[in-house]
């Protein structure tokens, strides 16, 4: 058994309850579901009641609006400025003062200021003897499961992961660090300093 519901407010129908009868669609609803929406719920239906009127604001309102001169009250305007902090000059830095600042706390990615960089230049490295790329082939292919050849180049930490998974996984894991291995030899070039293997 269905019983019929009011649209508007989702509760039955009883024959008890005052009804109203839409007359564009023959829906029955609450009397006063009908009479607080303004007219029939059923979207379409001619007796639904007319869309709220839509805000309009023009361009002329809106810029009288934002160059209005803004509300300060009499408490906002009595106050005094701060002191100054203690151990500081009350004169304001300069656009000197405030470049050289600047270019210590946040470093430009085109360079500093003209005349201002004061970090020093770097000395050059000697690296030594560029390492063979031929003992880090050997050593990549018959040892790489063990990260020998990554413990070669100075890649230590992807050395350990490569001997972890061998080790933590009793063997079963070194034909992925071996795969890991043949992978590292054909694509890296340079040793964990940045110089290249020499062939």
């Amino acid at each position: 058994m269905t019983t019929e519901v009011c649209p508007y407010c989702r509760g039955s129908i009883t024959d008890q309850e005052p009804l109203t009868v839409c007359d564009g669609c023959g829906t029955r609803h609450h009397a006063d579901c009908y009479a607080e929406n303004g007219g029939c719920t059923i979207f379409g239906c001619r007796c639904a009641p007319a869309e709220e009127p839509k805000l309009l604001v023009s361009v002329p309102e809106l810029i009288s609006v934002a160059t209005a001169a803004p509300v300060v009250s009499e408490s906002q305007t009595s106050l005094p400025p701060p002191p100054p902090p203690p151990g500081r000059d009350s004169a304001p830095p300069t656009v000197d003062e405030l470049q050289q600042i600047t270019n210590r706390v946040v470093p430009s990615m085109f360079g500093s200021f003209a005349g201002y960089d004061t970090a020093p230049e770097p000395e050059p490295v000697d690296f030594g003897p560029p390492k063979s790329r031929t003992t880090y082939i050997v050593l990549g292919a018959l040892l790489g499961a063990f990260g020998a050849h990554n413990f070669y180049a100075g890649y230590t930490k992807k050395a350990g992961g490569q001997l972890a998974i061998t080790l933590l996984t009793l063997g079963f894991g070194s034909p992925m660090s071996w795969i890991w291995a043949i992978i590292d030899i054909c694509t890296i070039g340079k040793d964990s300093r940045g110089v290249q293997f020499e062939s």
